[in-house]
């Protein structure tokens, strides 16, 4: 296994050792996705929601596509 694949099994173990506590303890504002909606604007329309929006769907199409075409985006 190379470190690299080491690293990311860890990653994905440390998402879950964070995320699982948040899902089950129903405070708010602390699940991922929750901080993503309050980071983006996703609820409610602050100062400058349009942009936070947009970087968000820019960086997930980016994503998408990048995974989809096999790294040639």
């Amino acid at each position: 296994m190379s470190p690299y694949v080491f690293a990311w099994i860890l990653w994905v173990l440390m998402f879950f050792a964070i995320e699982l506590p948040a899902v089950f303890n129903r405070q708010p504002g602390d699940t991922l996705s929750e901080v993503i909606w309050n980071v983006f604007a996703i609820r409610g329309k602050p100062l400058g929601w349009q942009l936070r929006r947009l970087a968000l769907l820019l960086g997930l199409a980016w994503l998408v596509a990048h995974l989809l075409s096999g790294g040639l985006v």
